[in-house]
């Protein structure tokens, strides 16, 4: 638990959330690119919201549960509970339910688990970074790194939009955050030495 104690810092997660929340523009891309729709290449069935209408969710069997992704929440749900990062809240949150899962704009608040420790969002948050970090990692294989640049560059001409950090150096503080998290640094501090 000692290792982990620099991970388990509030900011840490605050950190977490705004970089899922430049993902999240960067997963649009991904489904307006002009080689066809990248979330669909990799397996993802495309379907109707529950929640917003006029929208869509994008769902993907992963890890013994499944993603779910929208343009307002993306989150995993398995084994009786999840992890769901909540745009409209900024905020990353343990979900109690494998079953029901975030409906857009109702959100189910009862469904928000307040967890005991933050040992327990960490380790929740563990799936879905594992999908972040290969969808990436075969999205640059694919483009090389220019094409979430270019991602990047046009997030930051969108009104109130708050860029993060760099593709590359948010890939590697995903990473970090995942797999060494006792080497971890704020992202304006963050550099890829940081996680050897």
């Amino acid at each position: 638990m000692a290792e982990r104690a620099l991970i388990l810092a509030p900011y840490f997660f605050r950190d977490l959330a705004e970089g899922i929340q430049q993902q999240m523009y960067f997963w649009g891309q991904d489904v307006l690119h002009p080689e066809g729709n990248l979330l669909v290449e990799q397996g993802f069935e495309r379907g109707q919201s529950k929640g917003l209408k006029g929208t869509s969710c994008y769902r993907l069997e992963w890890q013994g549960g499944h993603i779910e992704l929208y343009g307002s929440c993306a989150g995993w749900y398995g084994g009786g509970s999840g992890f769901v990062f909540l745009r409209p809240q900024r905020r990353c949150v343990v979900w109690s339910s494998s079953v029901e899962t975030p409906v857009p704009g109702s959100w189910q608040t009862e469904l928000i688990h307040k967890p005991t420790n933050r040992e327990e969002l960490y380790t929740a948050s563990q799936p879905l970074l594992d999908w972040l970090i290969s969808h990436e990692e075969a999205v640059n294989k694919r483009f090389g790194d220019g094409y979430r640049m270019e991602n990047y560059r046009s997030y930051q001409k969108v009104p109130k939009a708050k860029a993060w950090i760099e593709p590359d150096a948010a890939l590697s503080w995903f990473r970090c955050f995942r797999e060494n998290p006792s080497q971890l640094k704020r992202p304006k501090f963050f550099t890829n030495e940081y996680c050897v």
